[in-house]
């Protein structure tokens, strides 16, 4: 990522170095929404496996179904959310890109809220309804609307013709960096019955101590989801200059 920005800024000058800079200010903080968001395959699934009530009318629900339950939600709400940019687009109000991402951002951590909820219950040694995760899951899904595709879009718009795959290269690349941290948080998910691991040095023994609880471990996405909605909407007005 480093050595595309030093290529992308030093062969650029005037307006589409500042659309470049906007591209990884924008890249920056869809870091923390994608380490947030990628719980759904790791600490999550294991949350609907060891904390969650299965069984439903005396069915037991496999746990492995609810990684279908975003796919579910995506289908539903992705033409609602295309209808209701293109009407907002026709009265003059469809919010600009940078205002998509904060929403994305916000709703992300909102969802998290349901299982700080939920896990607060779990701690108590009690199997939770399903209906935490289905929340949860649903939250993530609306700000995965207002943030994917729509950061795909303002890449490919901004990038100069011919920056352009390597830009879109450097966002995927902070999607990766995204899913490396989002492994490393995960790692620190709370285990029934397990014994709490030793603690260890600076920022990972503050993780940890945080993580002894369900409540505590989700609660690190909200701060982190939520905050960074509130810095990059102090940077929208910035990334509207640049644009």
């Amino acid at each position: 990522v480093g050595a595309a920005l030093a290529v992308t800024v030093l062969g650029t000058h005037g307006e589409e170095r500042r659309r470049v800079l906007a591209v990884f200010l924008t890249a920056f903080f869809v870091v923390f929404f994608w380490a947030a968001y990628e719980q759904a395959g790791s600490s999550m699934n294991l949350f609907a496996d060891k904390n969650t009530d299965l069984v439903v009318l005396g069915f037991e629900i496999p746990s492995t179904w609810f990684q279908s339950v975003n796919a579910v939600f995506i289908v539903l709400f992705g033409p609602v959310f295309a209808f209701a940019w293109a009407a907002l687009a026709r009265r003059g109000r469809e919010p600009s890109t940078p205002l998509k991402l904060v929403a994305g951002l916000a709703l992300l951590g909102v969802g998290f809220l349901f299982l700080v909820a939920g896990g607060a219950r779990a701690d108590g040694g009690v199997k939770v309804s399903p209906l935490w995760l289905v929340m949860a899951y649903a939250f993530h899904t609306f700000g995965e609307l207002c943030l994917s595709p729509v950061g795909l879009s303002y890449v490919t718009k901004l990038a100069p013709a011919r920056f352009a795959s390597l830009l879109m290269g450097a966002w995927y690349l902070a999607n990766a960096a995204a899913n490396k941290l989002a492994g490393a948080l995960a790692a620190y998910t709370p285990t029934p019955g397990q014994a709490p691991a030793a603690p260890e040095a600076g920022l990972g023994g503050f993780v940890q101590r945080v993580s002894q609880t369900n409540a505590g471990f989700y609660s690190i996405f909200v701060v982190m989801s939520l905050a960074a909605a509130a810095v990059m909407f102090l940077f929208v007005p910035l990334l509207r200059r640049l644009t």
